[in-house]
């Protein structure tokens, strides 16, 4: 408990740092190295002795980076944005409590929906899992799918906090969905730029694929460097959660090959059809995948990571099937 605080009371001091003594420097590179230092530093300490195939492991890891990339992109490239401290600290603190306007936000249905909706994603969760846990794990197209199917569902944890949140702003406020029904993508740029991950989409936009684009005056390599520090993030978590030392390439060629998928796509002149685009989008999607989804078909992660009230005994138990994906 004495070193979470510790880790704590740094990762503050270092935004105080980041904001009073950093970012009013007038070199750029200088606010760039500094604040990179300190966040490469903490984030270090921070991830050291991570317990293996454990989901709080990895979104220790994941906080640690987006905090990061956000603290650089505030101290280095925002400096003309007037600040106060107040907003600087929410700002980087935002993937952690991702509350916004509710009518800017995608996909809020009135608050009955959402709840049955929520009570579908449960079921079919707990479904899934208990699916896992009978079979032996392993890389396929058919476990692909779905894992695929597990992570679409496994956001009932978020829309239960969005649901709290709503009530108790009177409907004024609400969190950023993690998904935007990223099965109906007719295009790779659509899926990852407007469906999949909500959250990190918006920390990347904002913080590495604006500045970087603004920067070079180019689309094409703020598109690149996102899906590179993507990548990277990805084989921090290989590497810190999982220890998995063969996946760690092919990780990272993954986001490579979507950033290079995404910006053919920038440039390609052909309107395709819609049901053309869907269909190259989720083969190109389906080839690809087994380069990063291996370390999370592990036995050992799906056993140690049972999702959320998969023990309430009052919830119905959809039975598994009898044959293995």
């Amino acid at each position: 408990m004495a070193w979470s605080w510790f880790i704590l009371i740094s990762w503050f001091i270092c935004i105080l740092t980041c904001y009073y003594i950093i970012r009013p420097i007038s070199i750029k590179l200088v606010r760039f190295i500094l604040t990179s230092f300190l966040c490469i530093l903490l984030s270090y300490i921070t991830c050291q002795n991570l317990p293996r195939f454990n989901t709080l492991a990895l979104l220790t890891i994941v906080i640690c980076w987006l905090m990061s990339i956000r603290l650089i992109a505030l101290t280095s490239f925002s400096t003309r944005t007037p600040l106060t401290f107040q907003s600087f600290l929410l700002k980087t603190l935002w993937m952690c409590f991702p509350i916004l306007p509710k009518k800017t936000a995608q996909n809020q249905w009135p608050i009955i929906y959402s709840i049955i909706l929520i009570i579908i994603k449960l079921l079919i969760n707990h479904w899934i899992y208990r699916w896992f846990l009978k079979c032996e794990m392993g890389v396929s197209y058919q476990r692909i799918f779905i894992f695929y199917l597990s992570l679409m569902t496994i956001s009932y944890v978020i829309e239960i906090e969005m649901i709290f949140v709503r009530i108790l702003t009177l409907d004024k406020y609400t969190l950023e969905s993690f998904t935007n029904f990223p099965i109906f993508s007719t295009s790779l740029r659509e899926f990852w730029g407007r469906r999949y991950n909500r959250i990190m989409h918006t920390i990347f936009k904002e913080s590495i694929f604006e500045p970087i684009r603004l920067e070079f005056s180019s689309s094409t390599i703020g598109a690149l460097t996102t899906f590179i520090i993507n990548g990277l993030l990805h084989v921090h978590i290989v590497l810190g959660s999982f220890d998995d030392k063969s996946s760690l390439f092919p990780t990272f060629m993954f986001f490579l090959l979507h950033g290079i998928a995404c910006s053919i796509e920038t440039k390609m002149k052909i309107q395709l059809p819609k049901y053309v685009g869907w269909i190259i989008t989720f083969i190109f999607l389906l080839i690809t995948s087994p380069l990063v989804v291996k370390p999370f078909l592990d036995k050992r992660f799906i056993m140690l990571n049972p999702p959320l009230f998969f023990d309430v005994e009052w919830i119905p138990k959809l039975p598994p099937p009898n044959f293995c994906p």
